[in-house]
């Protein structure tokens, strides 16, 4: 029969000791109000050369490459654990998916964040903007004056784009009154302007793509 995780498609494993909130039961992040002093994505953190033990992991890329950790998450448990922290996994939520499954996406990269805060480490709760719909359950679990996390980088490229992320950033500062919104990419202060007139520590961080233009310079 083999071992019995090997049938665990479930996942149970990463629900022991979780908690939820929210009519749609989103795992709860207790979070953290620190700011990373640096950020390295989850592929690069797997790589000798370019991995950085005092950089927070951040999930800002290709669902293909971060999905293996959603498929075996304790396998990496111990290398992410490693690093001062995480932000929580970014699975897609495009606009046009059914409501399901942007809340299944947002569900499961709480989850990871939650796992990681069970094992020990700090977590930075993303939050990924989509549409108006999902307003009913990405804030649930999140803390309140903490520290948030946002990636800019695909997200920005026409003006319904930039109006759904702003209307996010603006819902977000409602709702959280974030001390800290970590940004991955640019913060534009057209977005980011409800944070920014609130008071709100914007901080953004370089692409992996615009640190090799720098150095490349």
């Amino acid at each position: 029969m083999g071992k019995l995780e090997s049938y665990d498609v479930f996942h149970s494993r990463y629900y022991k000791g979780a908690t939820y909130s929210g009519n749609f039961e989103m795992p709860v992040i207790e979070g953290t109000d620190e700011v990373p002093r640096g950020v390295i994505r989850f592929s690069d953190s797997r790589s000798r050369k370019r991995d950085d033990s005092e950089a927070w992991v951040v999930p800002y890329e290709h669902d293909i490459k971060i999905e293996r950790v959603w498929r075996n998450a304790f396998r990496y448990m111990d290398g992410l654990l490693e690093h001062p922290g995480i932000v929580s996994w970014d699975f897609s939520m495009y606009r046009v998916m059914p409501f399901a499954l942007q809340y299944w996406n947002c569900f499961r990269g709480r989850l990871i964040g939650s796992l990681y805060e069970r094992c020990g480490g700090k977590c930075i709760p993303n939050i990924r903007p989509s549409d108006p719909r999902s307003y009913k359950y990405v804030f649930d679990g999140l803390p309140t004056d903490a520290t948030v996390a946002m990636g800019t980088v695909g997200n920005l490229r026409d003006s319904m784009d930039r109006r759904v992320f702003r209307s996010c950033v603006a819902e977000t500062v409602r709702r959280l009154r974030p001390k800290n919104i970590v940004v991955y990419g640019d913060a534009p202060e057209g977005i980011f302007s409800p944070a920014f007139d609130a008071g709100v520590n914007v901080i953004s961080f370089a692409t992996r793509t615009q640190q090799a233009h720098e150095e490349g310079d």
